[in-house]
C-alpha cells in the first residue's frame, strides 16, 4: 500500500514539473516563434528520452524472459532426474 501511495507522489510530481515546464514556457515574455522553438526542442528531448527508456525496458524483458528459459529449462532437467530415479 505505501508503494502505492508513492508511485502516486512520484507521477504527480512528474506530471506538475512537467506542467509547470509547460506553462512557464508558454507564459514566458518572450516572442511567439521563439517559445514554439523551445517547445519543439522540448517536445524532442522527451520524445529521445522515451525511446530510449522504451529500448532499455525491452532489453531488460529480454534479459528477463531469456533468464526464466534458462531457469525453467534447470528446473525440468533436475525433476527429469529426480523422476528417473
Amino acid at each position: 500500500m505505501a508503494n502505492d501511495n508513492d508511485t502516486n507522489f512520484s507521477s504527480g510530481f512528474i506530471i506538475g514539473g512537467i506542467l509547470g515546464l509547460i506553462g512557464g514556457l508558454v507564459f514566458a515574455p518572450r516572442p511567439g516563434e521563439e517559445t514554439r522553438a523551445i517547445l519543439t526542442e522540448a517536445g524532442n528531448e522527451w520524445r529521445d528520452k522515451a525511446k530510449d527508456l522504451t529500448d532499455f525496458a525491452k532489453e531488460r524483458i529480454i534479459e528477463a524472459t531469456n533468464e526464466g528459459k534458462r531457469v525453467a529449462d534447470t528446473l525440468r532437467e533436475e525433476f527429469e532426474d529426480k523422476s528417473d530415479n
